[in-house]
């Protein structure tokens, strides 16, 4: 019974975001007000639950993955506020569980990221706390999240659960996607990231979140069984997804989310047993069917332009120069003021002025790696060695969470193409550190990965 009653709900939060979407697009304004509900309902969710480690996890799940569509659609009162929710939940989470934490590294890695505005000079024109604010957000709820979640024990199921409620906004954002721009044809024109079909927004940024929605789903797909109604309609949100994030025409998002899905097919393969690695075949051969169509009716909607993307190209055919779209020469510059501050770095904030200063263009850091390097100096080479390091340690004495691999390489992958712009990678980060438990009866091997 309580299986069946989990299928209806599931089956229903679907149906309620599919629809969603569309209120939102209707009635713009409802952003707003929905964006309101979500931070209320998050927190009441994690004060009232007796599972505070669950509640904080299926909390920042749907946190970390709504920022987008609710900055897509002015829904936030202030930008960065999916940011500081999620530090919030995490905060409440620690304060209220009975659980030890045990992630007290973190505190040090934040610790070293606010240790650099000590040494960091502000002129009075800057708009100081803007400054910290946009640069220090993601990295210092990454830091608190993490702080949390670290060797805290879930189920399997309840993992399914989490990633489950982190693929809802997604379903929303895809379906806003389509009544924005219900014709590909009619606005794709070169082979730029677009963003008339990426709703107006930031086409990397929705790039990102679609790439997880492919990756939940086929991950759902894979590991559940069939569900009548609601698998097939899984099926085609995950071709839908996977067709709206090519056709932004940012690549960061896809590439991503095909690598973390790669991960995982070699995973559960090496250590399932015979019945599941013939279901994982069977998965790989079904996807390679259904991403070969999308492909091609990509190829249809935007004439052919989709192809010359991704063989960096532009739209008569001559290929570019750079593949990297301009972000190897943001790197080198943070790399020049790295080495020119190699200490404390230039400070947070300033690498954006830094660029203008030596490059007359202004252009903020898509790659948080280099950011780090840029601002804070050797500061940052200890932070990031932090982050790096610590959950591959923790994976040595602990293999059982089979999704590992496939987090810890969307985190690295995203905070490389788009640095820490959205709260995704600070959820996806601290999944990695979580201490996943199997059933008695598994279709997986207990060997070591």
């Amino acid at each position: 019974m309580n299986s069946l009653r989990n299928k209806s709900n599931e089956l229903m939060l679907i149906l309620l975001h599919l629809a969603l979407g569309f209120i939102v697009y209707l009635v713009p304004f409802s952003s707003k007000l929905i964006s309101l509900l979500v931070v209320f309902l998050s927190i009441f969710l994690v004060l009232g639950s007796k599972n505070k480690v669950l509640a904080v996890l299926l909390a920042s799940a749907y946190v970390a993955t709504s920022d987008v569509f609710f900055r897509m659609t002015d829904g936030l009162f202030f930008y960065e506020l999916h940011k500081y929710l999620l530090i919030v939940l995490v905060l409440i989470g620690f304060m209220l569980d009975q659980i030890r934490v045990k992630g007290q590294v973190y505190l040090v890695y934040i610790g070293l990221l606010l240790l650099t505005i000590v040494f960091t000079s502000y002129d009075l024109t800057d708009e100081i706390r803007k400054m910290i604010a946009f640069n220090l957000a993601g990295p210092v709820s990454l830091g608190f999240v993490a702080f949390y979640f670290y060797k805290k024990k879930v189920t399997m199921q309840q993992l399914s659960k989490v990633l489950f409620y982190a693929l809802l906004p997604i379903i929303s954002l895809v379906v806003y996607l389509f009544f924005y721009t219900p014709s590909i044809k009619d606005v794709v024109t070169g082979t730029e990231s677009n963003f008339a079909t990426s709703g107006g927004f930031g086409p990397n940024q929705v790039a990102t979140i679609l790439g997880v929605g492919m990756f939940i789903l086929f991950s759902r797909l894979l590991f559940n069984k069939f569900r009548g109604i609601q698998s097939i309609l899984e099926l085609m949100l995950l071709g839908f997804i996977s067709f709206r994030g090519l056709v932004t025409f940012a690549r960061g998002g896809i590439f991503t989310a095909i690598a973390a899905i790669v991960i995982l097919i070699m995973i559960t393969y090496l250590r399932g047993q015979k019945t599941f690695r013939f279901k994982v075949m069977m998965a790989i051969f079904w996807s390679i069917i259904l991403g070969t169509s999308i492909w091609l009716l990509a190829s249809n909607r935007t004439s052919g332009l989709i192809e010359n993307r991704y063989a960096n190209q532009n739209a008569v055919g001559v290929e570019k120069e750079d593949v990297s779209t301009g972000r190897k020469d943001l790197f080198l510059t943070e790399l020049d003021a790295f080495i020119e501050n190699p200490i404390f770095g230039i400070g947070v904030g300033k690498n954006k002025g830094y660029r203008y200063d030596k490059t007359g263009k202004v252009a903020a850091s898509h790659n948080e790696i280099s950011r780090l390097l840029a601002e804070h100096g050797s500061l940052g080479i200890l932070a990031f060695g932090i982050l790096l390091f610590v959950p591959l340690l923790f994976r040595i004495e602990n293999s059982r969470n089979i999704y590992f691999y496939s987090f810890y390489v969307m985190w690295l992958l995203t905070i490389n193409h788009s640095a820490m712009r959205i709260a995704f990678p600070s959820f996806i980060y601290g999944l990695c550190l979580l201490d996943v438990t199997f059933p008695k009866k598994t279709n997986f091997k207990n060997q070591k990965i």
